[in-house]
């Protein structure tokens, strides 16, 4: 079981990495490493279905989408290794300050399908590392973006 809390702190406005959030929900490979091919196959206003080849292998994911708490929450619906959830999420750091810097946060639930390793499937920690990169650009496009705004 892969039960993990990342963390990255963002430079930025609530709203703009709002927008990196939901940029990467459409566009993953601009964001993550391995994504050959993504498209969101069904779209309505609080729930889409996410398709990738991710690492060479289909990944289907049910996200539920909740703008008021800044949350989207990818259910594993289709994964070769893991079944669960990943939620990322934006955390205020401070209550009364809006110029305050913001939490982007990533809370791992996975489980692992089978205890039998095959030949190329990728580590518990190789996925952190791909999660973390993945944040890292994040934080960098949202930043980036509110300097120029």
């Amino acid at each position: 079981m892969l039960v993990r809390t990342l963390q990255v702190v963002v430079h930025c406005e609530h709203k703009t990495l709002w927008n990196m959030l939901m940029d990467r929900l459409q566009h993953p490979e601009r964001y993550m490493q391995g994504v050959a091919e993504a498209r969101v196959t069904e779209e309505s206003p609080d729930v889409f279905i996410s398709e990738m080849t991710l690492h060479g292998e289909e990944v289907k994911e049910r996200v539920l989408v909740r703008p008021y708490d800044g949350e989207l929450r990818h259910e594993l619906v289709e994964h070769p290794q893991f079944t669960g959830f990943i939620v990322r999420k934006i955390v205020k750091s401070a209550r009364q300050s809006p110029v305050a810097p913001l939490y982007l946060e990533y809370d791992l639930d996975l489980l692992r399908k089978s205890l039998k390793v095959q030949g190329g499937v990728r580590g518990e920690e190789e996925i952190l590392t791909d999660l973390e990169t993945e944040m890292q650009k994040v934080k960098m496009r949202a930043e980036e973006s509110d300097s120029r705004g």
